[in-house]
């Protein structure tokens, strides 16, 4: 995989090379978008970027230990909004970010499988749980083939603008 990356990004950086500053920032916020999207549908799906299913939700018990929410029911429901990711994009490159701490917090804990704040008993202590790792951003076969796309569609405006 990281081979293939690495041929990618050669292909993309080749392209790019020819074009101006301006250009290279639209093709950098278009190559983004398209990644940012692909990303979210898969959080929407509960599958990483490999293709597998992400770890079952755990079924939330109240204090009595009746169950509060089926396990497996769909997760992330903030993460998986446009809006909860921003795109920093230039001439250089772009960066897929968090678009707040709360959603930095809750994205690294899920996606690094870290240990994080699940609520307060009533007396005031909190209540931790450790997370099972799930792949929230990451680049699949799938993404490529749509840079592809979106790249040869920015390219053939750009010659269709030139030769008007």
């Amino acid at each position: 995989m990281a081979e293939d990356l690495r041929e990618f990004e050669e292909w993309l950086e080749h392209i790019r090379g020819g074009l101006s500053p301006a250009r290279r920032r639209t093709l950098s916020l278009r190559t983004a978008q398209v990644l940012r999207r692909a990303n979210l549908k898969r959080i929407a799906a509960n599958v990483e970027p490999d293709g597998d299913a992400m770890a079952p939700r755990k079924a939330s018990r109240n204090e009595r230990g009746r169950i509060r929410r089926k396990a497996g029911s769909r997760m992330f429901r903030r993460l998986r909004l446009a809006r909860s990711w921003k795109i920093d994009a230039d001439a250089d490159g772009f960066e897929i970010t968090p678009a707040s701490a709360s959603i930095d917090r809750v994205a690294a804990v899920h996606h690094f499988g870290e240990t994080g704040r699940v609520g307060r008993l009533r007396s005031g202590r909190l209540i931790r749980a450790k997370y099972e790792a799930r792949a929230l951003l990451g680049f699949a076969q799938e993404d490529r083939e749509t840079i592809f796309e979106a790249t040869a569609e920015l390219l053939e405006s750009d010659h269709a603008f030139q030769n008007s």
